[in-house]
């Protein structure tokens, strides 16, 4: 009887410790892990990228906090600091001068001839065109080859084509893909006529290597034009 009656104490007071329990107000829900901080190097929204004349595209990163900047083209990198007598748009590497502004990027001195490179706009703008070059054979193009990309009026089939823009590419021993950008007078472009955009490519002695086989139009709905990718072939297979 005592075993009895000293189990059935047990038992109530395990029950009342159970009823305390979940009567208890619940523990305060744990705060949110803070957010990380963001990264240090930012691409510039209104930088994105610029075309330069030998056909490369840069891309643009600053570290505003560290005063460093990295254009990157897919292939090299080059890292850049600012320079003392400038707070923002004048950086260097050695012997080069990095300069920039939202229109364009400068990189001169070194052995890097001057190359001055319009900014790409982040969306088609009329006035603007612009697009890459590719070729499908392994073939390296030769420092000093040139390619030019013609924005053409060909509505007449029994004259030849009227040029309204066009672009020259000098290479300096970089590879397709070849990045062109054109400004045109867009009030030259004229409703009901026929546009297209042509290319080659030639050596650096002129021997004509690739060019485009295919029609391509332009200002087909009247509206800018979105960038453009050309396929050429050998001029002789």
């Amino acid at each position: 009887m005592r075993a009895t009656g000293s189990g059935g104490r047990a038992g109530a007071a395990m029950a009342v410790l159970a009823l305390l329990a979940a009567c208890s107000p619940s523990p305060p829900p744990k705060a949110a892990a803070p957010a990380p901080p963001p990264s240090e190097v930012v691409v510039i929204p209104n930088l994105p990228a610029y075309v330069c004349p030998n056909g490369r595209l840069v891309e643009l990163e600053e570290d505003k906090e560290t005063g460093k900047v990295r254009l990157a083209d897919g292939s090299t990198e080059l890292l850049a600091f600012r320079a003392a007598d400038s707070k923002r748009t004048r950086f260097v590497n050695g012997e080069l001068t990095i300069s920039f502004t939202p229109d364009q990027l400068v990189i001169e001195g070194g052995r890097t001839r001057r190359l001055v490179c319009p900014r790409r706009p982040a969306a088609p703008v009329a006035g603007v065109l612009w697009g890459r070059l590719e070729k499908r054979d392994r073939m390296a193009l030769a420092s000093g080859t040139t390619a030019r990309v013609v924005i053409a009026d060909v509505s007449r089939a029994d004259a030849p084509a009227e040029e309204l823009a066009s672009t020259t590419i000098v290479t300096d021993g970089n590879q397709v893909p070849l990045h062109f950008l054109i400004r045109y007078d867009p009030s030259r472009v004229r409703e009901g006529m026929t546009y297209a955009l042509m290319a080659r490519i030639e050596a650096p002695g002129g021997e004509l290597l690739y060019i485009t086989d295919t029609h391509n139009a332009l200002f087909t709905d009247g509206q800018a034009q979105p960038p453009l990718d050309l396929m050429l072939v050998p001029a002789r297979p």
